[in-house]
Parts: C-alpha cells; sequence; structure tokens
C-alpha cells in the first residue's frame, strides 16, 4: 500500500484512514507506521479480499533500538474491520512492552472468516481505556491468544475498567476468552451481548465468564442469555441480586426438550423494562404449579416491563393467558412487537395485557389469521401506532365474534398511525358490522394488500385523515372506505419500472409486477 520508505512527516497529520475494496493488498501497515502515522486515531478497513494482515509488528518491533521501545505509544482510538475473509491476524506478534495501543476505545470486528485470535496478550492487558468490543460473524477461537512465556499456574487478570458495552455475535468456532486460568473485571459494564448458532461449540459458559460471582455490576443494564444460561441462574449459581439492575433483557436460542419458559426464573430482575426474545422453541410461558397462597407471593415478586419483543419463536401459537404469571409481567406493556412467530395465530388471549399498549408491530406471523377478536378490541384504547406486514394468512385485523348486539361501536380514539403492508389474503380490516371510530387517526399506509376489498363493512369514523399513502403513491382521503374500494377497482398490478445500465440483475428474486429494463441509456428506452 506503501510506496518503500515513506518520510516520516508524510502523513504525520492524518488522523483517520479509510481502506474500501483494495483487494490486492496482504497487509496495511507495514513496519515503519508508527513513525509515519504517529496521529492517526481511526481506522476503518473493508472489503479487501485478500488482506491477512494490519498491523506488521515483528519488523517494527526489530527496528525499535530498546529505549525507544518502551515509550511508543499509537493515539489510535477506533479500529473497524469488515468483511476481510482472508484476514489471519490484526497484529501478526504480540508487542510485549515495546508498543502499547492503551488508546483505543472502541474495536469492532465483522465476518472475518480466517481470523483465528483477536488481540495479543500483553495489548489486552493495557486496554485500560477500551469502551466498546464487537465481534461478530467471524472464525475466531479465542479473543486473547496466550503466549508461550505465560505459565499455566498463573492467573491472568484482564482489567477492562471503562468498557460500558461488549457483543459477541455468531462465533461458532469460539472456545473461550483466554485459554489460560483468567479473572476479567469489568466494573462499568453496561450492555453484555451474545448470540450463537445452535449448534455452536461454545466456550463454557457466557455468563460465568464475563460476570463475576457474587459480584454486582452496577452498571450492567443490557444482557443477552442462553439456555445455558439460564439453566446455570435458575441452578443458583450467581448471587440473587447480581441481574437486580438489568433494564434489558434478551434470551436467545433458546432450545430445550422442555417447551415451556420457568417464568420465576425472572424474579431476579427487578428492574426489568425491556424483554426480547429471539429464536426460541417454547410453546407458552409456565403456569405456576404451587398452590395458591406461594403463587400470589411468588407472582407479586415479577418485575412489570414496558416492552416485549418476540421474534422467531416458532412454536407459539397464543402469547399468554390471563391467568398466566405472566400477564403480570406485561401488565404496564407499552410496546409489542411480534416477528417471525410462525404459529401464531392471534394476539386475542393476551389482550387483557394491552390495557396500556401504544405500541404494536406485528411482522411475517405466517400463521396468522387476524390480530384480534372484536371484544377484544376494546383493549386498544391507548394504541397510537399500529403496524402490520408479511403476514400471508391474514383475512382480518379484527375478526367478529359475534357480539355486534351488545358491542356494535369500537373506538380507537389515541390511535394516529396505521400500515397495512404485504397482507396479500387480507379483506377487510373489519368485516363485522360494527361502528368504527378513529378520531385521532391522521396517517395511514396501505400497500400491497391486493385482496383488500374496503376498510369495514359497518359505519367509519376518521374525521382528521386526510390522505392515504400506497404503493402507487398518496391519494387524497376523504372516505377510507371509498378510497379502499377505488384502490381494488383499480387493479394491483402495479408496475416498479427497473433502469439498468447493464443486464447484471438477479432477475428471479424480483416480483411479477417488477418491470425490468436492460441497457437502458435515456428514459425513452422503457417508455414506448
Amino acid at each position: 500500500m506503501w510506496y518503500k520508505q515513506l518520510c516520516s512527516k508524510s502523513f504525520s497529520n492524518l488522523k483517520e484512514l479509510e481502506v474500501k475494496h483494495c483487494d490486492s493488498l496482504l497487509n496495511i501497515f507495514p513496519h515503519f507506521f508508527l513513525g509515519v502515522f504517529q496521529r492517526l486515531e481511526i481506522l476503518r478497513v473493508t472489503d479487501c479480499a485478500s488482506l491477512e494482515e494490519v498491523f506488521q509488528l515483528q519488523l517494527q518491533i526489530q527496528m525499535l533500538d530498546i529505549e525507544e521501545a518502551c515509550i511508543v505509544t499509537s493515539k489510535l482510538r477506533q479500529v473497524g474491520l469488515f468483511r476481510l475473509p482472508k484476514l489471519k491476524h490484526v497484529w501478526n506478534k504480540d508487542p510485549n512492552e515495546n508498543i502499547s495501543f492503551e488508546n483505543l476505545r472502541e474495536v469492532h470486528v465483522q465476518e472475518c472468516w480466517s481470523l483465528k485470535t483477536l488481540f495479543p496478550i500483553s495489548m489486552a492487558k493495557d486496554f485500560q481505556q477500551l469502551e466498546s468490543l464487537i465481534v461478530d460473524s467471524c472464525g475466531v477461537e479465542e479473543i486473547v491468544s496466550k503466549s508461550f512465556e505465560e505459565s499455566d499456574q498463573h492467573e491472568m487478570l484482564f482489567e477492562f475498567n471503562q468498557l460500558s458495552f461488549l457483543a459477541l455475535w455468531t462465533l461458532p468456532n469460539l472456545v473461550c476468552f483466554y485459554p489460560g486460568m483468567h479473572n476479567i473485571t469489568c466494573p462499568m459494564l453496561k450492555r453484555l451481548t451474545t448470540s450463537w448458532p445452535t449448534k455452536t461449540k461454545m466456550f463454557g459458559n457466557v455468563v460465568s465468564q464475563l460476570l463475576p460471582v457474587g459480584k454486582i455490576i452496577p452498571q450492567l443494564e443490557h444482557i443477552s442469555l442462553t439456555a445455558d444460561d439460564i439453566a446455570m441462574i435458575t441452578d443458583g449459581q450467581f448471587a440473587i441480586d447480581l441481574f437486580s439492575h438489568i433494564k434489558v433483557l434478551q434470551i436467545t436460542e433458546y432450545i430445550k426438550d422442555s417447551v415451556v419458559v420457568p417464568f420465576h426464573f425472572f424474579r431476579r430482575f427487578s428492574n426489568l423494562q425491556k424483554l426480547k426474545m429471539v429464536g426460541c422453541n417454547f410453546k407458552e410461558f409456565s403456569p405456576y404449579e404451587g398452590d395458591v397462597g406461594e403463587e400470589r407471593d411468588v407472582v407479586t415478586m415479577l418485575p412489570r416491563i414496558k416492552k416485549l419483543t418476540l421474534q422467531g419463536v416458532d412454536n407459539m401459537e397464543h402469547l399468554w393467558k390471563q391467568d398466566s404469571p405472566f400477564h403480570h409481567i406485561c401488565a404496564n406493556l407499552e410496546t409489542l412487537k411480534v416477528s417471525e412467530c410462525d404459529s401464531v395465530i392471534s394476539l386475542s388471549c393476551a389482550s387483557s395485557s394491552f390495557q396500556n399498549l401504544t405500541t404494536l408491530d406485528v411482522w411475517n406471523c405466517k400463521e396468522m389469521v387476524e390480530l384480534i377478536t372484536s371484544s377484544k378490541a376494546q383493549c386498544l384504547e391507548q394504541l397510537v401506532t399500529l403496524k402490520i406486514g408479511g403476514c400471508e394468512m391474514m383475512r382480518e385485523v379484527i375478526a367478529s365474534d359475534g357480539d355486534e348486539a351488545t358491542h356494535h361501536e369500537i373506538i380507537f380514539k389515541e390511535l394516529k398511525y396505521l400500515e397495512l403492508y404485504d397482507l396479500q389474503n387480507l379483506k377487510s380490516f373489519c368485516s363485522g358490522n360494527y361502528t368504527l371510530k378513529f378520531p385521532s387517526l391522521d396517517e395511514v399506509d396501505v400497500s400491497f394488500c391486493p385482496a383488500m376489498e374496503n376498510f369495514c363493512n359497518g359505519a367509519l369514523s376518521t374525521p382528521k385523515l386526510q390522505e392515504v399513502e400506497t404503493e402507487r403513491g398518496v391519494r387524497r382521503c376523504w372516505d377510507l372506505n371509498a378510497t379502499i374500494e377505488q384502490l381494488n377497482k383499480e387493479g394491483t398490478e402495479f408496475t416498479e419500472i427497473y433502469i439498468h445500465v447493464n443486464s447484471n440483475l438477479n432477475v428471479s428474486r424480483l416480483k411479477k409486477r417488477t418491470k425490468i429494463a436492460y441497457n437502458c441509456t435515456k428514459l425513452d428506452d422503457v417508455i414506448r
């Protein structure tokens, strides 16, 4: 990358360097880089197909005399390495005491599958200022490598005193954080997230290696756990108040023979506000199986969350029932997001927890035929935002349960934004003979709902609505029913035109309604 030797002042003021799409590069910084890039603070390297190493430290160390080697300090603060398939080393040699990277604040490494280890041990011992470490989709087997000089009997202490965010995602080859005896302190850790493939050869247990048993990290607010982590916690291997400061909990890849989640696990998270479950196979949240008095005492100890996200919880048909302890956990729920939950058919059973709900997002739930029944829809009176998309079996949002005579009016008094997107079988928002009132609704987006014949069969009131966003653009709207009916009459074949100067287009991924134009030099080539 650099032509032979550079003058020591060539890039003496350079603070930021970004390298992209340099497919012939084998390394970024040769042995003389510290003398030339004295003030470099930010480094980003992306999509370099042949890159094998970033820093050549071996020759660097050989060229420094002893006095210089003890005081050479890099000012590098941020390192980002992305999509480097042949990267084997970030630092090709342990600098020991010769070169310091003590100013590093942020390190983000992603999609570097040839990388086996990230930091030499001498560097990791000197990360007093490191604030954020993200390692995502890499082949690393250990985060910190062990030097030949280190004794197996000596316990290594890693003090990450400023580390606030640690993320280890999709590392199928990871065996350990450090291969020798070690202890980790992260007193400022605020967010710890891990995500593993189902069959990962994971190193023991994430929680046991990264959290001190019997100690509390007062700043820790966000953590992600796997089924093995949960098993350790419920077995009492950690102090009961270790997680009392946690506000955000993510449960990932809960794939167990048991089809229920032990709700008493949540008692440890007394200040929990947000819960996210991703890639889990349970069918329901477990009911309590003790006596009534004991159940009452246990339930009162459960947290009350404000936001719940369920993503890829494939076996659950209904969220929870009113007599479930999870009803207590969600009693103050304000935001609910449900996506890729292929077995969920309706949210009606959980509607008793929707009294305070302001945001509801439902996406790509293949078997969902309705959002909620008419008698339960009254629970959504505080709802402000409703988004539904990609639910291919949904025929209506509010389904009639035959109560038109007693519940003839449904009012969404706070709803301001409604989005219906890519609902291929949706016939109507509500097909029952109800009066629907939306006194606050002023934004509606109805796109790619080709089977939608009308908005509702009963009376409809939307006094603030003036326009509707569609896949064909914005439509003026004085009567939402009439607008939907008109869109249906106009047909559903909307043509999107893609203009390309060459034919490098994956045609198989485009939808039927897409018109393709190749080798166009002017618009006349398309519109004929």
